[in-house]
């Protein structure tokens, strides 16, 4: 699996990637602006994300406007509506405003809210069928 982590936090990059370490290949970017340059660049590559973990609130970029570029590059490169990258928004703030938005407006897969465990995003990527549903046997 190819994933792209989007945090403008170091330690909440990093401990994605250490959970996702053992199921996906993991890239990181620090805001939306950097999220969506490298996504498209793996689009134009041929070597789309499967799986783009997406802070809402960062700098620079926030994450409502990056999933809204990342779905307009997945139209435009014309990328089938089944072969789209799951977009799972991560939150550390409870607003339904802004999870009705991701949905309604941007078209993300999912969300989750911070903090994040080991358990909560593994059950959330085996209900995406990213991962095998019985993860936890394979530890």
């Amino acid at each position: 699996m190819n994933v792209l982590i989007v945090d403008d936090i170091p330690e909440n990059r990093s401990l994605l990637a250490d959970i996702l370490k053992p199921f996906a290949h993991c890239d990181v970017a620090t805001n939306g602006q950097e999220a969506v340059e490298i996504f498209e660049a793996e689009l134009v590559d041929g070597t789309p994300y499967d799986l783009v973990l997406l802070d809402i609130m960062m700098p620079i970029m926030d994450g409502q406007e990056a999933l809204k570029k990342m779905r307009a590059l997945e139209r435009e490169y014309q990328v089938a509506d089944d072969n789209r990258a799951a977009i799972i928004m991560v939150t550390a703030v409870d607003a339904m405003s802004e999870i009705t938005e991701a949905f309604d407006v941007g078209g993300c897969s999912d969300y989750l809210n911070k903090p994040i465990t080991r358990g909560k995003l593994l059950v959330k990527l085996g209900e995406l069928n990213l991962i095998p549903k019985d993860w936890w046997k394979a530890d």
